[in-house]
């Protein structure tokens, strides 16, 4: 029961790139710097919503809103279920993650998760010690034949919310479709990277790939250890692109987000 609850839920939570996940949170004075930088009033702002849907079917809405100062930044996600499944699982998640980026290198110092209703039990804190996330609280149950995975092994990795940013913020042309990312969700070690950028139109289509690496049960990994996905950017002011869609194949049928 628990395992395909996960399996389940996690169809969404691919379809956004690892919208799920647990939280971190640090409060440390290098964040709390961050922190300050990023919220000021001259602070670069950019928001989006997207709807998620699975062969068609609304299933969920994400949307997020971030702020930068120089190479700080901070963002606010909310995901929730939507159509049918807001009636047979409803949900809502809504996470804050802050940070520092450097020539495409995230480096997240908190990041914070509350879930509600069907998802409720997902929330938790990390903290990021020197780029090493440390489990502070992990409500989500681990799957059942999962390994445990030592933290101190994920340095480098970054939180869910900070990989969504990462591939749905507004990015210049020249640096889209570069991006090679280590996750981490308290639980599951994972990469996910973005190359070979094709024309398509005035735009570009980013190929995606997610790789499953650690804590996850053997089954899981033998039956789909790696997802690929594509992302389209169309161009908007100043040389600048900006996501429209994410799609993939799900167990469940074509899943895709796009941006409303």
């Amino acid at each position: 029961m628990i395992a395909r609850r996960h399996a389940k839920m996690r169809v969404f939570a691919v379809a956004a790139i690892l919208l799920s996940g647990l939280p971190a949170q640090v409060q440390t004075a290098q964040a709390q710097t961050a922190q300050a930088q990023a919220t000021t009033a001259d602070a670069d702002q950019e928001s989006a919503s997207f709807s998620v849907t699975i062969s068609g079917f609304p299933v969920g809405e994400f949307s997020f809103a971030a702020n930068r100062k120089g190479v700080a930044y901070a963002v606010k996600a909310r995901a929730a279920s939507s159509g049918f499944a807001s009636i047979l699982r409803p949900f809502t998640l809504v996470s804050t993650t802050r940070g520092v980026e450097k020539n495409g290198r995230y480096s997240p110092q908190s990041y914070v998760s509350q879930s509600d209703g069907a998802r409720g039990g997902r929330g938790g804190e990390l903290a990021f010690n020197d780029g090493v996330p440390i489990v502070i609280r992990a409500d989500e149950e681990r799957e059942p034949g999962a390994p445990l995975v030592d933290p101190a092994t994920q340095k480098g990795a970054v939180d869910p919310v900070t990989a969504l940013y990462a591939v749905l913020r507004d990015v210049p042309r020249e640096a889209a479709c570069k991006l090679d990312l280590r996750l981490f969700d308290g639980h599951r070690g994972s990469r996910m990277t973005l190359s070979n950028p094709k024309a398509s139109g005035d735009g570009i289509v980013c190929a995606g790939f997610y790789r499953r690496i650690d804590g996850y049960p053997a089954k899981e990994l033998a039956e789909r250890p790696t997802f690929s996905f594509l992302v389209t950017y169309q161009p908007i002011a100043n040389g600048q692109l900006r996501a429209v869609e994410l799609s993939l194949d799900s167990s469940y049928g074509p899943a895709k987000l796009s941006r409303n």
